[in-house]
């Protein structure tokens, strides 16, 4: 089985999360088998549990599995390894008929046999055991993931074709990775593959869901659209969607044209031809780090390229498809835009490359955010080993500290002439020189142009006022040209800088450009002192912060990209760039809707871990011994190539590296890091990198080992991350309505047992008829009742005029009176999972006929709306909502809300209230699901029980169960009245015809007993 291919953005790229079915509970271990894998071993057995399954996700030894059973060579290996999941496979959450064996690798340590689980011959999507034989023959360990207790049919309801359709619908609609206001070329995207899967929900995310049949489709324009869209088989509802661009030896180098006409390609070089030859600096880096990378992972490794065989690695320059300034990797090609070509970007998108062929990584979550790392780290890795693009790449850092090339706050200081002098707003630009916290002091020169455009001073043309600039920063007015521009004709005049003013009202941010000179922006007010100054201005601009930062540029990513106009990430210190040094760090990426669950920001976790493991360093009370480049980077390798498995995540790479290291601990044949020297080209020259016998590297010791263990415990990879509050949306543990002493009397409820009868509907839409009317439906979350739901489909085409579904749809309760009792509630259960923040639900209310009007927060008591609708998401805009989610994963668990009905009408008021689901213009999840609505409120007496039998042939008793209850009953039939009786020992008795009937009873209450009104049905003999 081939899991999806996948492909990833370099720089940040937001994609929201989608539907999901029933979640399941994660599973018990099987105490007898887990005994009896203890007993099997000859020394003791360390356990680890899988977070999805509940079972057993890791078993381990320091001897043997399976003792009395050899394994001397790669044969006996898998033998062994097969007879042992045979037995145990059931530990793991398999059946041993459902693991088929794929592979079996030769590693420095012994063998590392791989099984991947099918049900019914249908793959698991990404259900895979690795075991692992050591030279010696023991079976040290087995690790990863298999769905268990599958019990499903394996025949589609939903073709492959028509899976197909709606998978392709969908991405055109709107790729995984945009947004209303995105731009994503969808030009050619066709499906690629579509397989049939037994799919797991929230297998990536490492919690518990249900087992599904689902189709597993890959969608590509082979450029910049690249996702798998899962599908359930039954229904063609949507369950996951993620992409797959990821975002940062035989070669090729294509230049892209900037038109639509793919006939303007051309392949500029192959293999062997002159180089660099005609090349330009973008295209030679390309073909040199290229280069590079093949040679890292087969002189170091013995890998042949990204895929083991030798395929040829094609790179594209300049693609005008990318949202520049970024790069990335599309499972045929890496891709990078003009300015983004260091050594580190260009090895970090092959190393999605490699990790794609390898473990397989999903781009979801931690496993994607392992994914994003490990190409962070080959990336970096790769900048440290060659003799290009280094400055201070040696100069070790210092705990704690940022780099001083870290683009950061700055400060802009007016110096004279005195009547302006004084501090000023100012924005550092996205390009130049970093500002140095000494600052940078120089006179300011207002740039003046043709006025041809209306305004002599905004850069847009050549300084006429050139000599004068020369040397100095230069000032121009924002406005009618791009920032661009402006900054080249300033680099043009021999500026050392240049600051723009923004115009009047307008809030100032970072600019960008590729210039090698300083760039600052400034607010209206100031640029009008420069501007308005008696004599010559002169400014200084600095770095804001006060501390003390390291000149190093070792660790940083992206530093030498300069369209990025510096680093784009610190692997050293990663919340330098706002990303997580460790897990419990603010800033964690708990989001869901965005970021594919923060790959490209809680990759920081796992940047610092090798960062430290390399250089060694304290951190968070821990003290980690630096081990070197050349073996961190083996155990990287060992670990991505024999233990993760595509949903792996923190603590499973935890896990694989200490497992790792204790595989490779004395082994005498890994090798040191290598890429050579050069390749000679016949047709001229040389690249860099070149076949090469590596040196032995000296053996790993239990101390290196020691130093991963303390990593580990650094960046808290085994710690859940509890500050994002990952749980349901809604709080399960709904208090009593009424207190200690008190009674709940019931007014009004509705089960939607009998569908939407008595409720009606009201719809708004941006085009007519594009709506979604609410249904009656059932099985929701495990709600097999009747309910009402509100549809939040994957569908829409946003902005399009006939396509976008922004639109509003409320269901409408009948009149219902505000009871005169103890605090009136309100209460419904529900169940949300809608698109974040895009799509979601709140309810209005209308007292006595007037207007409908939101239910204040304040009214309130439990489980109120917690977000807020995004200002651009259509009819419930910056309203109050229910949106999105469980955190951390796709379901949504019922719960109930509580409305204080005193906040809203007094008793005896008429109220109606509109379950209201909005929609922007496309995608969504599933919907809002509402059941169980009640009115009641409290009372200090008892509220009896009302029952009917029939004692005697053609009698009727009822009895009015309570404290004691005495009154009257008024008992009536299909509306017309039987009688007025009085009650005997809470009983009252009337002469009724044979057969079934159905009563009403009013109950008028008395000093102990509320009064209540009941529906009772009984058979008269």
């Amino acid at each position: 089985m081939k899991l999806g291919k996948q492909g990833i953005s370099l720089a940040l790229v937001a994609a929201g999360l989608v539907a999901t079915p029933i979640a399941a509970f994660a599973a018990e271990p099987d105490p007898s088998g887990i005994d009896q894998l203890k007993a099997a071993a000859d020394q003791t057995v360390t356990l680890k549990k899988e977070g999805a399954t509940g079972l057993i996700g890791y078993a381990s030894t320091k001897g043997d599995l399976l003792p009395g059973v050899a394994a001397d060579s790669k044969s006996e290996a898998a033998a062994k390894a097969r007879e042992y999941l045979d037995k145990y496979a059931p530990v793991f959450g398999a059946e041993a008929g459902q693991l088929d064996q794929s592979k079996v690798s030769t590693t420095p340590a012994g063998w590392t046999v791989e099984f991947e689980q099918a049900y019914k011959d249908v793959p698991v999507f990404g259900g895979v055991l690795k075991a692992h034989v050591d030279k010696a023959g023991d079976l040290t360990s087995v690790n990863g993931f298999a769905a268990p207790n599958l019990d499903l049919s394996t025949t589609p309801k939903w073709s492959k074709e028509k899976a197909s359709a709606k998978a392709l619908e969908l991405v055109k609609s709107k790729p995984a990775e945009a947004h209303t206001d995105s731009k994503v070329d969808t030009t050619g995207v066709e499906v690629v593959k579509a397989d049939l899967n037994i799919y797991r929900m929230g297998a990536a995310q490492g919690v518990s869901g249900k087992s599904l049949l689902a189709w597993v489709v890959e969608v590509s324009n082979r450029s910049t659209v690249r996702e798998t869209v899962v599908l359930d088989a039954a229904s063609g509802k949507p369950v996951n969607r993620y992409s797959m661009i990821h975002s940062a030896n035989e070669r090729e180098l294509i230049e892209k044209h900037n038109t639509p006409d793919t006939g303007d390609d051309a392949t500029v070089w192959n293999e062997n031809d002159a180089f660099p030859g005609t090349l330009d600096q973008d295209q030679a880096n390309e073909v040199a780090t290229t280069g590079e990378s093949y040679w890292l992972y087969k002189n170091t490794f013995g890998r042949d390229s990204y895929d083991g065989a030798g395929a040829k690695m094609v790179t594209v320059n300049n693609d005008p498809a990318i949202s520049c300034p970024n790069a990335n990797w599309n499972g045929a090609t890496t891709n990078y835009c003009s300015g983004v070509t260091s050594d580190d970007v260009v090895a970090h998108e092959w190393g999605h490359a490699y990790t794609e062929y390898t473990s397989g990584l999903i781009y979801q979550w931690q496993p994607g955010a392992l994914n994003e790392a490990y190409s962070d780290m080959w990336g970096n890795t790769v900048d440290f080993l060659n003799a290009r693009e280094n400055t201070t790449d040696d100069v070790r850092r210092t705990d704690g500290h940022c780099s001083s090339s870290t683009r950061g706050a700055i400060e802009l200081t007016i110096n004279s002439p005195a009547d302006v002098a004084g501090a000023c707003p100012a924005a550092a630009a996205n390009f130049g020189p970093v500002y140095p916290t000494a600052g940078v002091t120089s006179d300011i020169v207002v740039g003046q142009d043709d006025p041809a455009d209306g305004s002599p001073t905004n850069g847009c043309g050549a300084f006429t006022n050139a000599a004068d600039i020369a040397g100095k920063f230069v000032f121009v007015d924002r406005g009618v040209c791009a920032f661009t521009q402006k900054v080249a004709n300033a680099s043009a005049a021999g500026a050392e800088g240049i600051v723009i003013g923004f115009l009047e009202g307008q809030p100032i941010g970072s600019i960008s450009g590729n210039a090698d000179i300083y760039g600052a922006t400034t607010d209206f007010a100031t640029g009008q002192k420069i501007k308005n100054a008696t004599g010559p201005v002169n400014i200084t601009i600095k770095d804001a912060s006060a501390d003390t930062k390291d000149e190093s540029v070792r660790w940083l990513m992206g530093e030498d990209s300069t369209a990025f106009g510096g680093a784009i990430r610190d692997m050293w210190n990663p919340t330098c760039y706002g990303d997580p040094g460790k897990v419990s760090d603010e800033e964690y990426h708990c989001d869901g809707a965005t970021d594919s669950g923060g790959v490209h920001t809680n990759s920081g976790v796992i940047n610092h871990h090798y960062a430290l493991l390399v250089d060694g360093g304290a951190y968070n009370d821990v003290d980690v011994a630096g081990i070197g480049l050349d073996k961190a980077a083996n155990l990287i390798w060992h670990a991505q190539t024999n233990y993760l498995t595509p949903t792996s995540g923190f603590p499973e790479y935890a896990q694989a590296m200490v497992s790792s290291c204790a595989d490779l601990t004395g082994v005498t044949t890994l090798k040191k890091l290598t890429l050579g020297t050069s390749t000679p080209q016949s047709g001229g020259g040389e690249t860099p990198g070149g076949a090469a016998e590596a040196p032995a590297l000296e053996p790993i010791t239990a101390a290196d080992c020691a130093a991963v263990a303390a990593a580990n415990t650094a960046t808290e990879l085994t710690d859940e991350p509890v500050q994002c509050n990952f749980g349901p949306m809604l709080d399960p543990n709904t208090p009593a309505l009424c207190g200690e002493g008190t009674n709940e009397v019931t007014t009004y409820t509705e089960d939607f047992e009998d569908g939407l009868t008595g409720w009606t509907q009201d719809a708004e839409s941006l085009v007519p008829g594009n709506d979604y009317p609410w249904e009656a439906g059932t099985g929701v979350e495990g709600n097999e009742t009747g309910l009402a739901w509100g549809p939040d489909p994957v569908e829409g085409q946003c902005g399009d005029a006939t396509g976008d579904i922004t639109s509003r749809n409320g269901l409408i309760s009948p009149e219902i009176t505000v009871p005169a009792g103890m605090t009136p509630r309100l209460t419904f259960d529900h169940s949300v999972r809608t698109e974040s923040g895009w799509d979601g639900g709140n309810v209005k209310v209308s007292v006595n006929g007037g207007d409908f009007a939101l239910v204040d927060q304040a009214a309130y008591l439990f489980n109120a709306p917690g977000a807020t609708m995004d200002p651009d998401s259509g009819y419930l805009a910056s309203e109050p909502a229910w949106t999105g989610t469980d955190g951390g994963k796709f379901t949504g668990q019922w719960g109930t809300t509580i409305v204080d009905l005193d906040a809203i009408a007094n008793a005896g008021d008429t109220v109606q209230f509109r379950f209201d689901l909005g929609r922007d213009g496309c995608n969504g999840v599933e919907g809002w699901a509402v059941d169980n609505i009640s009115v009641s409120y409290c009372t200090e007496k008892a509220v009896p029980e009302i029952s009917a039998t029939s004692p005697k042939r053609g009698k009727v008793e009822i009895t009015v169960d309570g404290e004691r209850a005495s009154g009257q009953i008024v008992v009536s039939e299909n509306g017309i009245r039987v009688g007025r009786f009085t009650l005997k020992k809470e009983e009252a008795t009337f002469r009724a015809f044979r057969g079934t009937h159905t009563y009403k009873v009013v109950y008028s209450g008395d000093r102990n007993n509320e009064a209540i009104t009941e529906t009772v049905t009984v058979r008269v003999k």
